[in-house]
């Protein structure tokens, strides 16, 4: 690959991370997105993002898997590990809190731009599948109840990700996620495991 070509990728490459920057800080801000404002802020013309985005919807696109792709990365690698189902999903819960404290307003904006077809795609491509599996094993061990994995699986992740989605719709703020996360983990905790397992 020739210097100039070399050059040109990395110009891609820096302004479509900017790009992504720009719109996570919009999103943050409650700065409605457009166009001509992320052209703006990222210091380049309207023309010029539409250079690397065919439009709004193919920049957000290009946005959420930006976001998107680590999370469903460490998801998947923590699914994987070699301990114990109950710990694959307290590590998975921490994983979404993680991500939580870090883009607080991602899963509004969120529900607000993505297709219901493209949402559910995310959910089962990248979470329920990989839960489906940790469940089967823990169903296999005799340590989670004998249940359809397929509906464990999606117990927990809407267990996980519904109150996080309601956090900006709540009448009062919730100030504290941790509290929230532990209550969401002892519900998981009674959902899943067999009464032996929760009494030791």
């Amino acid at each position: 690959m020739n210097l100039p070509t070399k050059r040109k990728e990395m110009m891609n490459r820096l302004l479509k991370d900017q790009v992504v920057k720009t719109v996570l800080a919009m999103i943050q801000e409650g700065t409605p997105i457009t166009m001509d404002k992320v052209a703006a802020r990222c210091g380049v013309s309207k023309g010029t993002l539409y250079n690397y985005f065919k439009n709004k919807t193919d920049l957000l696109n290009t946005v959420h898997e930006a976001v998107i792709i680590p999370i469903k990365k460490e998801s998947c690698e923590i699914l994987k590990k070699n301990i114990s189902p109950m710990e694959k999903i307290y590590a998975f819960v921490d994983n979404v809190f993680d991500f939580q404290k870090e883009h607080p307003l991602y899963f509004k904006y969120i529900q607000s731009q993505r297709s219901a077809a493209a949402a559910v795609t995310d959910r089962m491509d990248a979470v329920i599948i990989p839960l489906v599996n940790v469940c089967r094993e823990g169903m296999r061990l005799g340590q989670f109840k004998d249940v359809d994995p397929y509906v464990m699986a999606a117990m927990i992740f809407g267990t996980l990700v519904g109150p996080l989605e309601s956090l900006t719709y709540r009448e009062e703020p919730l100030h504290d996620l941790e509290k929230l996360k532990q209550e969401i983990v002892r519900f998981l905790d009674k959902c899943i495991l067999k009464e032996q397992e929760r009494s030791l």
